[in-house]
């Protein structure tokens, strides 16, 4: 399975587990982030990975606050 790859076009909140306890964090602007999951749970949360880390984001700020990376030779 090929994962997406999104590019965030505007700073959003992910769930990250640090140091044991989860906390939100913004994903910056620019940063790239690889869809794991993309079946949202019962809340509308996906899995991504991100900065070297699995996070959780709500499906719908990555749909609307990022853009799908494709890749030369990628089907439309």
């Amino acid at each position: 399975m090929i994962s997406e790859r999104f590019r965030m076009r505007k700073p959003t909140l992910a769930l990250i587990e640090l140091g044991g306890q989860r906390t939100m964090m913004y994903v910056d602007t620019g940063a790239t982030v690889i869809l794991v999951d993309g079946s949202p749970n019962a809340v509308g949360l996906v899995n991504v990975r991100w900065d070297a880390r699995t996070a959780l984001m709500f499906d719908s700020d990555l749909r609307e606050r990022a853009e799908l990376v494709r890749f030369a030779g990628a089907a439309a």
